[in-house]
């Protein structure tokens, strides 16, 4: 299943329940929790657990509750960026008699492993050159992440395994491979009008603008990076990079070893 940001959303009976915003993800198992949706029908963004996710189709997201359903859903405020994602949920107007409300909040399953993946996320390769993350692949029926889906600066997009994931934060995914690497990888990548393109735009510069990574980043997080620190994001099996299932993505042929010099 791949959801990207801003794919419509539909409710049971195919009524438009409104976009796709951001997502959820537990950073620890490597799975794609909950998903979070600006709908026509509340001021504030509603949050829907993968559980009431019927899947893609058509490039919507299909959701199993019906349009006054959703009304009763847990309310998400992601400008709260002083707090942690559970400190960003609102569960007052789900009905639910006030003595079960903690134990509604731990069923949601929104934990201090939970970290919100959005379109201002960035995604930087280990050599500090970047991409935009667009959206996040999941397989059934775990919803474990498979792959992130990105956009160069030139409007190229690819698909990365997700086993490249080495750090993820909410402002920045970074990956264990190098620019290069990307560049290498095959099919090509394609733009939104569907031409093959590269990922052209990639730079080892770091920020877009002329901003080194320390400024784009923070000087904490880049130290935090070259010292093999911060939050790892566990993928089950994953040792380095690999092949995508079902993607048709090939691993860098000679990562982790001698580099040939690559055409640019």
């Amino acid at each position: 299943m791949q959801i990207d940001f801003e794919m419509p959303v539909v409710a049971d009976g195919g009524l438009d329940a409104g976009v796709l915003d951001r997502v959820l993800v537990d950073r620890e198992r490597g799975v794609l929790t909950h998903v979070v949706l600006r709908s026509p029908l509340a001021s504030e963004e509603l949050l829907v657990s993968m559980d009431l996710v019927q899947g893609t189709t058509d490039g919507c997201l299909r959701l199993r509750p019906g349009r006054d359903e959703l009304l009763a859903l847990p309310r998400y405020y992601d400008g709260r960026t002083t707090a942690p994602p559970a400190g960003r949920v609102d569960t007052s107007l789900v009905p639910q008699p006030p003595e079960r409300r903690q134990e509604l909040e731990e069923a949601l399953g929104v934990t201090d492993d939970t970290v919100e993946l959005g379109p201002d996320t960035r995604v930087m390769t280990a050599d500090e050159a970047e991409v935009q993350l667009v959206g996040i692949g999941a397989n059934d029926p775990g919803n474990d992440i498979s792959r992130l889906r990105v956009r160069g600066p030139a409007g190229a997009e690819a698909d990365f395994p997700a086993s490249w994931i080495d750090v993820m934060r909410e402002d920045v995914v970074a990956l264990k491979v190098t620019r290069d690497d990307v560049l290498r990888s095959r099919p090509a990548p394609r733009r939104r009008d569907g031409n093959l393109a590269s990922l052209e735009g990639l730079s080892g510069m770091g920020g877009r603008d002329g901003d080194t990574p320390e400024e784009v980043f923070g000087a904490d997080f880049i130290d935090e990076l070259r010292d093999k620190g911060g939050e790892v994001l566990r993928v089950p099996g994953a040792v380095g990079p690999v092949e995508a299932d079902g993607q048709r993505m090939t691993a860098p042929a000679d990562a982790g070893a001698k580099r040939r010099p690559s055409a640019r």
